[in-house]
């Protein structure tokens, strides 16, 4: 808040230090950055990657001063990185370099002082999420970084370590860039879109991912624009505002819809808009008006509450002409925020409410019916939820606390409904935990099966992993003498003392594949290099299409692969 205080969040706007006569300001998430009249820069908050810089990682609770001998006139910060152009048009960028981000001379993974960028003449600049776009005098865009959705718009995916030109357009007026799509403005007024665009993020009629520039739909001549994760909006020269994209938190028009692939009308009577990740501000006449997510108090009307967001409600899948009943079954360590938060070993990685919209999307892209997930805690299940529009559940709630949720099993609502819910404690680490044990029916089939979702204890645990197997293996067994499917998934934490004792104990088969003989009393391995995360099944079921992946969005979520696998069951 840069009133040199740490605490609680805030829900209503705050003074910050340092005085008034500030000229421009722009927010990364948990950092913040200004420009003064006098065109000093000014940062503080967060600053595990050099964000803020001043040459150091400490965070900052109050401003402290950029590069203190040079003017400034306009700066744009991120969660990793920060930008800012200096009065004489020089671009400057610092904070974290592990996608080049910082130009070709840097070779550090990341600089808390700035770095020139190459050339000069830049007039705009917007950072995403570990790339960097900026406009220049002669009205090209010029775009440089990570590359994983073709957010740089070169027509490829491969990253960039300098600025590369973007078409051959010389009436480029501004640009603004998300974690994962990017979208610009002409003179004109003309507004285009790249990059990610599972929900429509590009606003041209479609949801197809594409690195080449792509023309928003609907004639409009854009005065400003800004884009969240998942979306975009444009300012008309008339002062509404138009809205496409992912609408889980309720950006988009009256928040009727889920998700739309072209613009749709929003709040009108604006002057300019901004975008964060999860909502959209705007000035008008008398002040400002804001609307999205509020989890966290970013709307400042003083309250938590968030805009009207809709439920999405998907088909029934078709039914099979035999009769069976197919479906996709996965799990995967989706990271908590223990280990991700700033400071935390593995920080290089997304805030983990924002992981967890990203882990929805996987599980569309991925065709998931049923999900095992290991490490988050109730905030990163609430926020799974929120952007999954309705269209899973969960086992146990997050409202249940953290404890609780540490191996949550999640199903697709259209496919699964859920008849018995209950929990199996093991043992975890320090302490037993609750583990989830579901009975699904299909609603289709009418099939039932259970599932047991897991998280063994890690590192050289032996003895606890060993106590919580006999428990859950136990389980099994009692459930199959019912004759119902039984389903046993998640991260283990183990490989072949795991793979031998399920398959010795229990009648559960392996999909990945691997065998016991009980007559020669001998365990043999899967074809492949086996590894902790696991899925076991009954053995009446037919097993396909196994696979351990990690597509680029789930890398952006985890550092785990995703372990599916298609069953029919007959």
């Amino acid at each position: 808040m840069g009133d040199g205080k740490v605490g609680p969040d805030v829900s209503a706007p705050q003074a910050v230090r340092g005085g008034k006569k500030w000229r421009s300001v722009s927010s990364g998430g948990a950092s913040t950055c200004g420009i003064k009249n006098s065109g000093k820069l000014f940062c503080w908050g967060l600053n595990h990657r050099g964000q803020i810089g001043d040459g150091s990682t400490k965070v900052r609770a109050k401003p402290v001063v950029v590069s203190k001998k040079t003017k400034w006139k306009s700066v744009d910060a991120s969660w990793f990185n920060t930008c800012a152009i200096t009065s004489k048009k020089k671009l400057f960028c610092w904070g974290d370099n592990a996608a080049s981000q910082l130009g070709p001379k840097t070779r550090a993974k990341q600089s808390p002082k700035p770095v020139k960028l190459p050339g000069g003449r830049w007039t705009t600049v917007s950072v995403g999420s570990r790339f960097v776009c900026g406009t220049k005098t002669d009205g090209s865009l010029r775009c440089w970084g990570g590359n994983l959705f073709g957010q740089l718009g070169t027509g490829s995916y491969a990253g960039k370590s300098r600025p590369v030109r973007i078409g051959g357009s010389t009436s480029w007026a501004e640009v603004s860039t998300s974690w994962t799509h990017t979208c610009a403005r002409s003179t004109a007024g003309a507004v285009q879109c790249w990059g990610r665009n599972t929900y429509g993020a590009l606003g041209n009629g479609n949801v197809t991912t594409t690195p080449s520039p792509q023309t928003v739909l609907g004639n409009h001549k854009a005065v400003d624009l800004a884009t969240f994760e998942g979306g975009s909006c444009l300012l008309d020269d008339k002062g509404q505002a138009w809205c496409w994209g992912n609408n889980a938190y309720g950006l988009i028009g009256d928040g009727s819809v889920p998700f739309t692939a072209e613009p749709v009308a929003g709040p009108s009577g604006l002057t300019e808009i901004e975008g964060g990740w999860r909502h959209v501000c705007g000035l008008t006449a008398t002040g400002s008006t804001c609307w999205g997510a509020n989890d966290r108090a970013q709307l400042g009307n003083g309250t938590l509450t968030s805009s009207p967001s809709p439920l999405e409600v998907e088909p029934l899948p078709a039914p099979d002409p035999a009769g069976a009943t197919d479906f996709r079954i996965a799990t995967v360590n989706a990271l908590g925020n223990g280990h991700t938060r700033p400071y935390a070993h593995d920080d290089a990685f997304a805030p983990a409410t924002t992981r967890m919209s990203w882990l929805a999307d996987q599980l569309d892209n991925s065709a998931i019916d049923i999900m095992g997930l290991q490490e988050p805690n109730s905030d990163q299940m609430f926020h799974f939820l929120k952007a999954a529009r309705g269209t899973w559940d969960v086992w146990p709630r997050p409202e249940s606390g953290d404890d609780a949720v540490e191996a949550p099993l999640a199903w697709r609502t259209s496919v699964w409904e859920a008849v018995e819910k209950t929990t199996l404690t093991t043992q975890f680490i320090s302490k037993e935990l609750p583990r989830p044990l579901v009975r699904l029916r299909h609603r289709i089939t009418g099939k039932e099966i259970w599932v047991l979702n897991v998280h063994n204890a890690p590192w050289d645990y032996q003895f606890k992993r060993d106590k919580a197997t006999r428990v859950q293996l136990a389980k099994i067994n009692e459930l199959r003498a019912t004759g119902v499917p039984v389903f046993y998934i998640g991260d283990m934490n183990e490989k072949r003392t795991l793979l031998c004792n399920v398959l010795k104990k229990t009648d559960l088969v392996s999909p990945y594949g691997g065998s016991y003989d009980p007559v020669t009393k001998r365990c043999t391995n899967p074809p492949s290099r086996m590894r902790v995360d696991w899925i076991f099944g009954s053995p009446e079921a037919a097993y396909s299409n196994f696979e351990y992946t990690r597509p680029p969005l789930l890398s952006l979520v985890t550092d785990h692969n995703m372990a599916l696998v298609d069953v029919r069951l007959p």
